[in-house]
C-alpha cells in the first residue's frame, strides 16, 4: 500500500472521527476557549475512546497509528479545536521522547498510562526569558543525595495546569541540558495558570515553577546533556509535525466556514460567493490548502520510510502551513466583516490560534534558519562529492 493511501479500515476510522469532531468538538469549541478551558467531561471522553494514544505503539496499549494517518487525525482535530490538538500534541511529545530514550523501566512505568490518557503529560522547555534560544535554559536541576533538586521556571507550558507527568528539560551540573520526568504531586511544584492569551485560550496553559523540587533519579531521562539535542529535539520536531498537520486543519476549517458564509451572505443584491474579490481570497485559501496538505504528506512519508532529510520536511510543513493558515484566516475574517470579529463564527478562533501555530515548536524565524542549514549542508555535502568524482 503506498505511504499516500489509507486503507479502508483507516479511511472509515478517520470518517467516524471526523463525524466525532463535527458532533462533538466543533459546536462547543468557541464556547472553551471564551472559558479558556476544556471541560474535564470532553478531555476524558476523548481519552476513553483511545486517541490520547493515538500514536503510541500497540505494544504500549495505544493504536498505533502511522503517520499519515496520525496526520490527518490532527488535521481533523484542529478544524473542530486547536486547543485540544495542542493538548494532544504536548502528551505525545512526552510519550515519544519517553519512547524513543526511556529505559524499559520507565516505558513500562509510563507509556500503558500515557496511551489510555489515565495519565497525561505536557512537555516544559519553554522559559520566561528563554524562548527560541533553548538550548541555553537557566532552569537546574543538581544531583542530591540520590535525588535531584529543581530550581527555576518554565512558561507558556500546554495542558501543564491538568497534567499528571511533565517533561522537563533543566541544565544539569558540567554536562549540559537533562530531561526529567516530573509528576504533578512533586514537593516543591507549582502550577499557575496563565490567562487572557490571544489564542490556544483553552489549551490549558500554564507557567510551572520548581522551588528546590526534589525528584528521584528514576526520573532522568536519558543521559545526563543530551536533553536537548537528543530528547528534547526528538520531541520538537515531533511537535512541528503536529503543528503543520493541524495548519492544513485550520485553513480547511476557513475554506468550509467561507463557503457556507457567502452562500447565505447577500451584499448588492446577490450572493456573496459571487463576487469576484471574495472568490479570488477563496481560490488562494484552496491553493494554499492544496500545498499544504501535500507538504504535510510528503513529511509523513519521510519519517515512516525514516529518511535522512524527514526532520527538514517537518519543519518546512510547520514553516509554510502555519503562515498559509495565518493567511487564510486572515482572509476569512476579512470575508465574515463584523461577524468575523465576534464569537458566533468559527473564524475568530482559527485566526488567533494560526498566529500561536507560527510560534509554537520553533517560530517560523527558527524554521528558516533551520531550513536554510540544511540547504547550505547539503550543498557542501554535494559539491565535495563532485569533486571527489571529479578526482576519480
Amino acid at each position: 500500500m503506498s505511504i499516500f493511501s489509507l486503507s479502508e479500515e483507516d479511511s472509515a476510522s478517520l470518517k467516524n472521527f471526523r463525524d466525532y469532531v463535527d458532533e462533538v468538538i466543533f459546536p462547543c469549541s468557541n464556547e472553551w476557549e471564551e472559558n479558556e478551558s476544556i471541560p474535564d467531561d470532553i478531555l476524558n471522553d476523548f481519552a476513553d475512546r483511545g486517541f490520547m494514544g493515538a500514536f503510541i505503539p500497540k505494544a504500549w496499549g495505544g493504536m498505533g497509528m502511522n503517520n499519515l494517518r496520525f496526520g490527518l487525525f490532527c488535521a481533523e482535530l484542529a478544524r473542530g479545536s486547536v486547543s485540544l490538538l495542542s493538548i494532544l500534541t504536548v502528551h505525545n511529545m512526552t510519550s515519544q521522547a519517553i519512547l524513543r530514550w526511556g529505559t524499559e523501566e520507565q516505558k513500562k512505568r509510563w507509556l500503558p498510562r500515557l496511551s489510555k490518557g489515565v495519565i497525561r503529560a505536557a512537555f516544559a522547555l519553554t522559559e520566561p526569558e528563554i524562548g527560541s534560544d533553548a538550548s541555553n535554559i537557566t532552569t537546574r536541576a543538581v544531583p542530591q543525595g540520590g535525588t535531584y533538586i529543581l530550581n527555576g521556571a518554565k512558561k507558556w507550558i500546554s495542558f501543564s495546569t491538568k497534567a499528571d507527568l511533565i517533561l522537563v528539560i533543566a541544565q544539569y551540573p558540567e554536562k549540559g541540558p537533562a530531561a526529567f520526568l516530573v509528576e504533578r504531586q512533586a514537593p516543591g511544584l507549582s502550577i499557575t495558570p496563565m490567562k487572557g492569551l490571544l489564542g490556544f485560550r483553552a489549551a490549558e496553559v500554564g507557567e510551572v515553577t520548581f522551588n528546590d523540587c526534589k525528584v528521584g533519579t528514576d526520573s532522568l531521562l536519558a543521559n545526563p546533556g543530551g536533553g536537548f539535542t537528543y530528547v528534547a529535539s526528538h520531541a520538537l520536531d515531533h511537535g512541528r509535525y503536529c503543528v503543520g498537520w493541524g495548519g492544513t486543519g485550520v485553513i480547511r476549517g476557513c475554506v468550509e466556514a467561507c463557503t457556507e458564509y457567502t452562500r447565505t451572505r447577500h451584499q448588492f443584491g446577490r450572493a456573496l460567493r459571487s463576487h469576484q474579490l471574495i472568490q479570488a481570497m477563496v481560490a488562494d485559501m484552496a491553493t494554499d490548502l492544496e500545498a499544504a496538505t501535500s507538504l504535510a504528506m510528503r513529511a509523513a512519508d519521510s519519517r515512516e520510510t525514516m529518511e535522512p532529510e524527514s526532520i527538514m520536511l517537518s519543519s518546512i510543513s510547520k514553516y509554510f502551513t502555519s503562515k498559509a493558515a495565518l493567511r487564510a484566516a486572515t482572509d476569512a475574517v476579512q470575508i465574515h466583516g463584523g461577524n468575523g470579529c465576534g464569537p458566533d463564527y468559527p473564524v475568530q478562533r482559527y485566526y488567533r490560534d494560526a498566529k500561536v501555530c507560527e510560534i509554537i515548536e520553533g517560530s517560523s524565524q527558527m524554521q528558516q534558519l533551520m531550513i536554510s542549514r540544511e540547504v547550505f549542508t547539503g550543498a557542501l555535502v554535494r559539491r565535495q562529492r563532485r569533486r571527489q568524482r571529479d578526482v576519480r
